[in-house]
């Protein structure tokens, strides 16, 4: 004799039941999608500022360390910045042997990934539609042996949709601040 534990009642989904899970996640992704890719791109845009930042006080630390003036430069145009030692800065042969290895134009070697100190927004595909939007006057910062960089203050500002953040430094302390 079989015993019946449920009587009438059917086991699993009908399809209506289905289509209406998926017509409440649809809608839940319509909200949710543009909140995503905003807080995507904000995160991008922070990181980018972060690595600019990064490179502005390993210039600051390279010339306080070698006791001669190191800075970064970055191009609008070419969306990009570098490291580079002043002393070399218009010079075009590589100087692999100084202390720190210096390549064309002065740009320095990253001390972290072994390559030279030269990041390109259009090329990394992690900062995709970042832009450098405005370079000091110049295009550059210089950090002096005693950590200033200049007698007034300077700013990269990047930006990437309707966001941007200024990367600003204390000229007479040398200071830097994200905004």
């Amino acid at each position: 004799m079989r015993k019946i534990l449920f009587k009438g009642t059917p086991k699993g989904f009908t399809l209506l039941d289905l289509l209406m899970v998926i017509f409440i996640l649809g809608i839940l992704g319509m909200v949710g999608l543009p909140r995503f890719h905003s807080m995507i791109a904000q995160s991008t845009l922070n990181n980018a500022a972060s690595d600019l930042c990064s490179a502005l006080m390993v210039a600051e630390d390279l010339a306080v360390t070698h006791q001669r003036p190191f800075g970064v430069r970055g191009s609008v145009a070419g969306n990009r910045f570098e490291v580079f030692d002043n002393r070399y800065k218009t010079d075009a042969s590589p100087h692999h042997d100084e202390d720190p290895p210096v390549d064309a134009n002065g740009v320095v070697l990253n001390p972290v990934d072994k390559k030279w100190y030269a990041k390109d927004f259009d090329l990394m595909t992690s900062y995709q539609g970042v832009q450098i939007t405005s370079v000091p006057a110049g295009g550059e910062v210089c950090f002096y042996p005693d950590g200033h960089s200049a007698a007034g203050d300077s700013s990269f500002v990047l930006s990437l949709g309707g966001d941007q953040r200024t990367v600003t430094v204390v000229g007479a302390t040398g200071a830097i601040s994200v905004q």
